[in-house]
């Protein structure tokens, strides 16, 4: 009689490990699937929507990396209950993670014209100096750069840079500051734009350099950083904004609102500007526009960005921390008539910013 109970008791057990397995197996189908759904959808928000949402552009400035938490568990679960070709599932999400949401690029570059004009430009927001000069300009001369682009300098720091940088063309204006080898025509100070009721800073300055193959026009740009706003969201800490009800209410959206149009204003006046008939232009510098952004291929996507043509790996600029940084915002981008051949991130404690350096094959002109 006892064996008897026993079987009793296990076949009655049977049932419930079933359900439990068939529940199991569903999850991880779900997973599964909605896992690549989800980054996919991101990524479509993200490029389509972007800077126009404030939900979407919080999003755009946060390290990428944490959307790739849920790809272990889901590996796993598929791994562990489901058949082999489901792999095929966490597969794609890990593709759709690294390239389009992250931004990674395989190496590879444009063979260079025989006989052309090669100009190396390097870009660098230097922020105010803090870091120390001779750092910066310790890893400037490096380069051997012929156009050298600075973001966030000072007055204090001009005679500094101008005897650090002997043998190049020089011109300051506020935060902006050109190195060149080649001669400066001209340096043009735009006005003020209109922003909320204000006159705004346009945060950009255009200069015409005469190269050897004809006049280049370069644009020196630091578009208004998304920090202060940020800030505003993050408030007293994420959970007492969500809690208190102040995040839902949508309190900081009107700060986050603010912020990308007057983003988006200065980013008109400068691609106004580098669109206009004229040499050939390049627009350098940072541009506080992270990988998938929309605000970027709307007003510049007739334009070859530098990482895209010639550049390898993720590309991160900024922010500098122990962890690394996470956002591709200091570009170089130039007109189709320019060709990139190469294109550098260099690793230094100069800054909290990453230096980007470009060779460029400029067309003849007549």
């Amino acid at each position: 009689m006892p064996p008897v109970r026993d079987a009793d008791a296990s076949l009655a057990k049977t049932p419930v490990r079933s359900a439990w397995s068939r529940r199991l197996d569903r999850i991880a189908w779900i997973l599964a699937v909605g896992y690549p759904l989800s980054l996919l959808a991101t990524i479509g928000a993200l490029r389509w929507i972007g800077e126009r949402w404030w939900v979407t552009s919080i999003a755009l400035y946060l390290p990428r990396i944490g959307f790739g938490l849920p790809l272990p568990v889901v590996t796993g679960l598929v791994v562990w209950r489901l058949r082999r070709r489901w792999l095929l599932a966490p597969l794609v999400a890990a593709v759709l993670l690294v390239f389009p949401l992250m931004g990674l690029r395989l190496p590879g570059a444009p063979t260079p014209t025989a006989g052309a004009f090669r100009l190396r430009l390097l870009t660098f927001n230097i922020a105010t100096g803090r870091f120390g000069i001779d750092a910066v300009i310790a890893e400037v001369r490096a380069t051997q750069a012929d156009v050298i682009l600075l973001q966030e300098t000072s007055e204090e720091d001009y005679e500094q840079l101008r005897q650090g940088l002997p043998g190049y063309f020089n011109r300051a204006s506020g935060q902006f500051w050109l190195a060149s080898r080649f001669p400066i025509e001209e340096l043009v100070e735009p006005p003020k734009i209109p922003h909320a009721g204000q006159m705004r800073s346009p945060r950009f300055v255009h200069y015409v350099v005469r190269t050897p193959v004809g006049p280049l026009r370069i644009y020196n740009v630091h578009v208004i950083s998304p920090r202060d706003a940020l800030d505003e969201v993050h408030g007293e800490g994420l959970r007492y904004e969500i809690t208190s009800g102040r995040l839902l209410r949508g309190a900081p959206a009107a700060t986050v609102v603010d912020n990308s149009e007057l983003r988006e204003a200065q980013l008109q006046a400068i691609a106004d500007g580098a669109h206009a008939p004229g040499p050939p232009a390049i627009v350098a510098g940072d541009t506080n526009l992270p990988t998938l952004s929309w605000a970027l291929p709307h007003w510049f996507g007739d334009f070859r960005d530098g990482f895209s043509e010639a550049g390898s790996g993720f590309g991160y600029t900024f922010p500098r921390t122990p962890h690394r940084e996470w956002m591709r915002i200091d570009r170089i981008l130039a007109d189709r008539r320019i060709r990139f051949l190469s294109f550098q991130v260099l690793q230094s404690a100069a800054s909290d910013h990453l230096a980007v350096c470009a060779d460029l094959e400029l067309p003849q002109q007549r």
